[in-house]
C-alpha cells in the first residue's frame, strides 16, 4: 500500500538523518580541543561553573577540570604539560618561573572556619579556637563534643591558620599530636568530613562552600561576619589569593579561556560564588 511505503521511506530517512547527526556530533567532539585544569581544591567548584559557561559559548573547546591536585601539584604539572592551566593559592617563585610558566592572580576568597549546617553554632572567637585546638575547650555550648578536622601541617590553609597568632600556632601544634583527630588530604575531603562528622569544626573557603553547594556554615569570627564586603574592607582579615598558572606562551584555546575568566560573564560567576577580583 502507498501509505505503508511512504511510512517506510520516511522511517528510513529519519534513521539515516539521525545517524548523520550523531556522526557529526561525534566528529565535532573528537576534534574539539581539550584544556585540562587542576590544582587547589578551593578553586575547583567555581572553575567547573566557568568551564560550563565557557563551553556553551565555545563548543570547539572541551574544558576538563580534574580532581584536586593541590597548589604544589599544579605548579609541577603545568611545565611538564600534564595540565594546561594550574590553580594555585600562591604565586610562582622565581625558580619555578624559570621552567617556562607564569602565574596571574585572578580572584580572592575568604578563609573561614566552618561547621555542619545542622549545628546551632554561628560564631566563634580566636581565643575559643585556641582553646579548642589546644584541648582546653572540648564541648560546644549544647554539650556535644567538638571534633576539629585538620589538614596536613604543610597545607596552605593550615599555614594561614597557624599565622593568625603565636597562640594559634602553638595550639595547632598541640592538636596535631592528639589521638583520634580526623585529618583530610584535600580541600574536598575536608569539606566532606566537616559536613558529615557531628560536632565538626574545620577550615575551608567561602568559594568552596558556595560553588559546591556545601551544607556548611561559615562562622562569624571575633564578631565579624565572613562576607566579601567585610573582606574587601579589611574588617574580616583572612582570605586566600587564587592564581592561574600557564605556560609563558599558552595555546590559543587557553588564552580564550583565561580571557573568559576576566570577562564580565566570568567575573559574574566568580562574584556569585564568593570571590572578589584583585
Amino acid at each position: 500500500m502507498l501509505w505503508k511505503r511512504t511510512i517506510i521511506l520516511w522511517s528510513g530517512y529519519a534513521i539515516v538523518l539521525t545517524i548523520a547527526i550523531f556522526t557529526l556530533l561525534v566528529a565535532s567532539t573528537a576534534t574539539a580541543e581539550e584544556i585540562k585544569i587542576g590544582g587547589t581544591g578551593n578553586a575547583l567548584g567555581a572553575m567547573r561553573l566557568l568551564a560550563i559557561a565557557f563551553g556553551q559559548q565555545n563548543p570547539d573547546v572541551n574544558v576538563l577540570v580534574l580532581p584536586s591536585l593541590g597548589s604544589s601539584g599544579a605548579v609541577k604539572a603545568v611545565p611538564k604539560g600534564a595540565i594546561d592551566i594550574g590553580l594555585s593559592s600562591r604565586p610562582l617563585t622565581e625558580d619555578e618561573t624559570a621552567h617556562g610558566a607564569i602565574s596571574v592572580e585572578y580572584a580572592r576568597t575568604l578563609l573561614v572556619f566552618a561547621v555542619p549546617m545542622a549545628s546551632k553554632v554561628t560564631a566563634i572567637t580566636t581565643d575559643q579556637l585556641v582553646d579548642i585546638y589546644s584541648g582546653k575547650l572540648l564541648n560546644w555550648p549544647d554539650g556535644s563534643f567538638i571534633h576539629p578536622v585538620l589538614r596536613q601541617p604543610g597545607d596552605d590553609n593550615t599555614r594561614q591558620v597557624r599565622n593568625i597568632s603565636p597562640a594559634m600556632g602553638n595550639a595547632l601544634s598541640v592538636v596535631e599530636q592528639r589521638q583520634g583527630i580526623p585529618f583530610a588530604m584535600t580541600d574536598q575531603e575536608a569539606a566532606n568530613k566537616i559536613e558529615s562528622i557531628p560536632g565538626a569544626l574545620g577550615v575551608t573557603t567561602l568559594a568552596l562552600i558556595i560553588s559546591e553547594n556545601r551544607q556548611l556554615r561559615a562562622l562569624t569570627l571575633d564578631g565579624v561576619e565572613p562576607t566579601v564586603t567585610n573582606a574587601v574592607s579589611g574588617s574580616y582579615p583572612h582570605h586566600k589569593h587564587l592564581f592561574l598558572i600557564t605556560l609563558l606562551k599558552p595555546s590559543a584555546a587557553v588564552q580564550r579561556f583565561t580571557a573568559f575568566i576576566q570577562s564580565s560573564a566570568g567575573r559574574e560567576i566568580l562574584t556569585r560564588t564568593g570571590h572578589w577580583m584583585p
